[in-house]
């Protein structure tokens, strides 16, 4: 469906606070680590505001970019309400370091690549388009004027219907826009994306 437009932010870091948050969430350190979930995206955030609150103190003129950068992704995530349909992280590991553990050496990661994804939300129009192709799929599978549309289906079969999707938020929303079209259902969205969208 139509969407807003998809936006990103970039960068390579080594601050202390970022690379405590990737060792705490993953533990092979070699592989990327993704966050959508609403719990991990508020840890995220609180992690975020206590290093502004670091590089205040340390001051801002001295690490005015590295400060630029924590308040924009603090704004971009305080922009809307958490629903991990319409943000992302990845930290992907860029170099390690090997530190002594009692079980010998152990990779860790030194620095990494922060990205943040938002935006690329369906619009109402898109809703709209999918809504309408719903309903055109019901009114060529099963017209009403031949023995009663889609409620000759099984009542079972109407019950237990599922749709797949990627794990992308405006994949999600598509499906159960075009499922609220097919089926005859009132209203909103997420009501339907959590009974029949499966990912």
């Amino acid at each position: 469906g139509d969407r807003t437009p998809k936006q990103k932010l970039k960068y390579v870091t080594d601050q202390e606070r970022m690379l405590g948050y990737f060792h705490d969430h993953k533990k092979n350190v070699k592989k990327d680590l993704k966050v959508k979930a609403k719990k991990n995206m508020v840890e995220f955030l609180s992690m975020v505001k206590a290093l502004i609150g670091d590089l205040e103190a340390e001051g801002p003129k001295k690490n005015f970019e590295l400060l630029a950068r924590a308040r924009h992704i603090r704004d971009i995530l305080e922009r809307w309400q958490f629903s991990g349909l319409n943000r992302k992280l990845q930290m992907k590991p860029q170099a390690w370091d090997d530190v002594e553990t009692p079980n010998g050496l152990k990779p860790n990661c030194s620095k990494l690549q922060l990205i943040v994804k938002w935006g690329g939300d369906l619009t109402k129009l898109g809703e709209k388009q999918a809504t309408q192709l719903g309903n055109r799929l019901r009114n060529e599978l099963y017209p009403a004027n031949k023995g009663g549309g889609i409620l000759r289906l099984h009542s079972t079969f109407r019950h237990d219907l599922k749709i797949k999707t990627s794990d992308e938020g405006r994949v999600m929303k598509t499906a159960a826009a075009f499922a609220k079209g097919m089926l005859e259902l009132e209203g909103d969205l997420p009501p339907i994306l959590v009974s029949l969208v499966h990912k």
